[in-house]
């Protein structure tokens, strides 16, 4: 079995994808935030009704761990008090295999072993599939491990591009970090590491431009400027500021429409 939570929530087996009700979909959400561990009926029954709790709440949340307990199979849930744990087995759940690479991979690279750290890296990743628990982030427990989840990826993403760059690789720090820099806009460290990715492989215009779309998402939406950092950059990169040298583009001529 396939427990998918790194974008809409997925239960695979050799069968295809087991379909489950909205509720029963909450409540997997739910029990896989704290996959292996027990979550108690009454914090169940919290975030599945967050504003009114209906009276037969208790039954009614009985009734849909009955359901889901079919449809997972024999063994997988259940019931600890004071409440309830879903076991899953090392390789089933999608976050916790993101989580084991990230790891794995942060180990690597501070032990030298730098290959093997951005390959596992690189294959955490790959796991994703959209934003983590998509269509159960209305949960608040699915939603704020939906932002840890994120925060581990952005954060791991931004070290690897940095041992990337200093690799050299920058067609594979540009690739990368196209979508993430369009997913999270004011985050400004993949933003200045994608400028220098696109500078070094010879695309000075596009560089800019990813400093200029910053500039203006940080005004119109937050009435904010980029940071000095990410300021100076930006001049470098306008000026081929010979400092750059690690990053001396293949083709050091500005496009004219850049200058303007």
């Amino acid at each position: 079995m396939k427990l998918r939570v790194l974008g809409p929530l997925e239960i695979c087996t050799g069968d295809g994808s087991v379909p489950l009700s909205p509720k029963l979909r909450d409540l997997l959400a739910l029990l896989l935030c704290h996959s292996n561990r027990t979550i108690s009926a009454d914090r169940l029954i919290d975030a599945l009704w967050p504003h009114t709790t209906p009276r037969t709440a208790a039954k009614t949340l009985q009734g849909y761990v009955h359901h889901l307990r079919r449809a997972l199979g024999p063994d997988r849930l259940v019931f600890r008090p004071p409440g309830y744990v879903l076991v899953t087995q090392s390789g089933e759940l999608d976050a916790d295999c993101f989580t084991a690479r990230v790891q794995s991979g942060r180990q690597a690279i501070a032990a030298g072993e730098t290959d093997r750290g951005t390959h596992l890296i690189r294959e955490a990743f790959a796991l994703w599939r959209g934003v983590p628990y998509d269509g159960q982030d209305h949960l608040h427990p699915t939603h704020a491990e939906a932002y840890r989840l994120t925060e581990l990826r952005l954060s791991a993403a931004e070290e690897w591009a940095e041992v990337e760059l200093a690799r050299r690789h920058h067609t594979e720090v540009a690739c990368e970090l196209h979508g993430i820099v369009a997913e999270h806009p004011f985050r400004e460290r993949p933003r200045a590491q994608l400028m220098r990715a696109l500078y070094a492989t010879g695309r000075t215009v596009e560089a800019l431009d990813v400093a200029r779309e910053g500039r203006r998402r940080l005004a119109e939406d937050l009435g904010l400027d980029p940071s000095p950092a990410l300021q100076r950059l930006e001049q470098a990169i306008l000026t081929h500021d010979p400092t750059l040298t690690d990053l001396a583009p293949r083709s050091g001529r500005l496009h004219d429409s850049a200058q303007m």
